[in-house]
């Protein structure tokens, strides 16, 4: 037996390349703290590559989330109908790369809660809204279009604002508020109201004024009077009270503004290190095009301007034609509100002066698809409801 083992080792060393032909012996190496510094290095940037691979995937998660709502078509032809902010007027000798610098850092963006029951493929929207964020200025406009509103959709004649939704999706109703409000829509936000009711509970609530006292016919919730913190379901049956309230639609359009402002005002409240659990959050109340990352950057640059946000409806009044209800456009105070709009002045001051820059752009509140009466102030004097 040790003459095999013998020979087994000898055979062994007598390969070439092993250590046999060496006269030195193998010596482990020495872990010197340069060797340990390096190999601790390692350890973390592989357990930063975990995490940021991690917070990739719940990043890509989130954003399939937040365009769940629409199928691939749907968010292709989106893509087509978003714009970019306008370019800044510059002149003649300016190069190409100077004439495609936006004219601010404002952009806008169509807000849409869809009224679609259980069952339904086609739906108009609830709600129609303009909104113009500054992320330097910490300005943000919110502007009610009413859903009534007349205008022509191609290609289905002429229509309420808010069948464009039912017949072109999210694209459609992009194109049809740009049209009406004369302004490039860079990003496109829908609401569901009803999922909102966790997400404001989770914020502890939102503090808004109510205006007037009602008992909801659909909900039986009574509010009152004045400004209160409401919760979820509070805030939900706020939002979507017409009947009961003295203005109808445009009562319902300024509560739907006074809620998103307050959900604005408690998340920038929140501490920046939940904000990307309330983004999750938000995920499941919207469809946008927006993505996780640019929700939560919106959301950290204007905690770090400070907010300032101004509520305003396009002047319309009610009137029927045909056996049906529409809602007119003032189209002289609606231009003058978009120009104020677009300078990041508050649109309800009338004595505001102009820039000249809004003042030339003859498409801002141009109204260039509405299709009520241009001669509008006998049917004004004669409305039943009228908001301006």
């Amino acid at each position: 037996m040790e003459e095999k083992a013998a020979g087994k080792l000898t055979e062994s060393a007598e390969r070439p390349g092993s250590l046999g032909d060496s006269t030195e012996e193998y010596v482990p190496a020495r872990w010197t703290r340069k060797k340990i510094a390096l190999t601790a290095a390692i350890g973390v940037v592989a357990a930063a590559l975990s995490i940021g691979c991690a917070a990739a995937l719940y990043l890509h998660t989130l954003d399939l989330a937040l365009t769940g709502g629409m199928d691939a078509a749907q968010q292709d032809d989106l893509a087509e109908a978003l714009q970019p902010p306008k370019p800044r007027a510059t002149a003649p000798e300016a190069t190409a790369e100077e004439a495609d610098e936006p004219a601010s850092s404002a952009y806008y963006v169509a807000i849409l809660g869809c009224d679609a029951r259980p069952n339904e493929t086609i739906a108009r929207s609830d709600v129609t809204m303009l909104a113009r964020i500054d992320t330097e200025t910490g300005i943000v406009h919110l502007v009610s279009v009413p859903r009534d509103m007349m205008v022509e959709i191609e290609g289905h004649g002429i229509q309420k604002i808010n069948a464009a939704l039912a017949f072109g999706g999210p694209a459609g109703a992009v194109r049809a508020l740009s049209a009406f409000a004369g302004v490039p829509i860079t990003h496109y936000v829908e609401l569901r109201f009803e999922q909102l009711v966790e997400l404001v509970d989770r914020l502890g609530g939102v503090t808004v004024d109510v205006p007037e006292g009602f008992t909801s016919d659909t909900s039986g919730i009574t509010l009152a009077a004045g400004t209160q913190t409401l919760s979820g379901e509070e805030a939900l049956a706020f939002a979507r009270e017409r009947h009961a309230v003295s203005s109808g639609d445009f009562s319902r359009a300024a509560a739907q503004r006074a809620i998103i402002s307050a959900i604005a005002d408690e998340v920038l409240a929140s501490p920046p290190t939940e904000l990307p659990s309330l983004v999750g959050s938000l995920a499941s109340c919207v469809t946008t095009d927006y993505t996780a990352a640019e929700l939560a950057d919106t959301a950290l640059a204007l905690k770090d301007t400070g907010v300032t946000v101004y509520s305003a409806a396009c002047p319309s009044y009610s009137f029927g034609e045909g056996g049906i209800s529409y809602v007119g456009t003032m189209y002289d105070e609606w231009r003058a509100m978009m120009q104020r709009v677009d300078a990041g002045l508050d649109p309800a001051d009338e004595s505001a002066e102009i820039p000249e820059p809004q003042v030339g752009d003859e498409d801002l509140g141009a109204a260039a698809n509405a299709r009520s009466p241009r001669d509008y102030s006998g049917r004004v004097d004669q409305a039943g409801f009228k908001d301006n």
